[in-house]
């Protein structure tokens, strides 16, 4: 049922329907206006006259009615194609799966699954503008809802792209969650040697450690915490670097605060990070070996809030990357904010 026949009455819509069958059948055969009384007949013509050519102001609202409600049923059908797309039901999943932990299954055809010939392609009543080229398109690829299908199937192919990156050295940072963490999965799954650098290094080394393939690339890692705010902890960890790597093939920055949390948002974490590092397995252990080895291994212990900035070492952002997430920059952040 449409949005139009929504807004309608059930009793009032079969009337209309009814009356439409009607007047087909005055026009198949007008004898049947003999029966009326000439009073009745015109008040018929006159009643089909204003339905048929209503004064302006009348047409005006019933086709701009008309419209708002055909723009709105284009809009859900849109809306229901786009739903259906591969990119929507990841997002729509309580726990993101990481690509490319096995190859995916073939179908009889010998075709991946999830690719979808041109007879099951969608189409959009609208057009809409793709998010990279611009163009406007109204197929909608398989995957991607905001990509023309040139850009989705170039994307798509490249999502699922591998490299033999085996001997290679790569510098990953922010590499604890999302695309950080996936992009370093897909390094570690290519075969290079990967050095990750975040805030929060314990937590991400038991993110990584808990994915399902870790044995095949686990040896092959290495997480250091860094606060790529702090100046002074940056210069010291590229002079480490240097001193201890003998090649460093590439780069990927990809860190960043597009949205900057308050100190409550990660006091969460604080405990896991400053646990004795006995308390971690010794799979885990070994990821942040180089760190812990490179910092200490004598954490504070628990250091007031106030005092915390001046208590932390000259390199604070090498030696104590989580403890500076607590360090309250705004006034407002001196007050716990009870709804995080």
């Amino acid at each position: 049922m449409s949005k139009v026949e929504d807004a309608i009455d059930a009793a009032l819509l079969a009337q209309l329907r009814s009356t439409v069958e009607t007047l087909e059948s005055i026009a198949a055969d007008r004898r049947l206006l003999a029966a009326l009384t000439p009073d009745e007949r015109k008040r018929l013509l006159i009643a089909v006259g204003a339905v048929y050519i209503p004064d302006q102001a009348a047409r005006r609202r019933m086709v701009k009615a008309v419209v708002r409600l055909r723009k709105v049923e284009r809009t859900q059908r849109d809306e229901h194609v786009r739903e259906e797309t591969g990119i929507r039901e990841l997002r729509r999943k309580p726990v993101f799966t990481t690509p490319n932990v096995f190859p995916p299954p073939a179908t009889e055809q010998g075709e991946p699954l999830g690719e979808p010939g041109p007879e099951a392609r969608t189409h959009l009543a609208d057009e809409r503008h793709c998010y990279a080229c611009k163009t406007h398109f109204t197929e909608v690829h398989h995957f991607y809802d905001q990509l023309c299908p040139s850009c989705a199937e170039f994307n798509f192919r490249k999502r699922t792209e591998l490299a033999d990156l085996t001997g290679r050295v790569a510098l990953l940072t922010g590499g604890r969650v999302k695309i950080g963490y996936q992009a370093g999965l897909k390094l570690l799954r290519a075969g290079a040697h990967l050095i990750v650098t975040t805030r929060f290094p314990r937590d991400s080394a038991m993110r990584y450690a808990s994915e399902p393939d870790f044995d095949q690339w686990g040896h092959r890692l290495e997480v250091f915490g860094l606060d790529l705010r702090h100046t002074p902890s940056v210069e010291a960890f590229c002079r480490e670097m240097l001193s201890t790597r003998t090649r460093l093939d590439f780069i990927v920055n990809n860190a960043c605060q597009t949205v900057r949390r308050p100190p409550e948002f990660y006091a969460h974490m604080m405990e896991g990070e400053n646990a004795a590092l006995h308390t971690m397995p010794e799979h885990v252990r070994r990821l942040v070996g180089a760190y812990e080895g490179l910092r200490g291994y004598h954490l504070l212990p628990g250091v007031p809030q106030g005092a915390l900035a001046t208590s932390l070492s000259e390199v604070a952002g090498l030696t104590h990357a989580a403890a500076l997430s607590q360090v309250a920059l705004l006034p407002e952040e001196l007050q716990a904010q009870k709804s995080l």
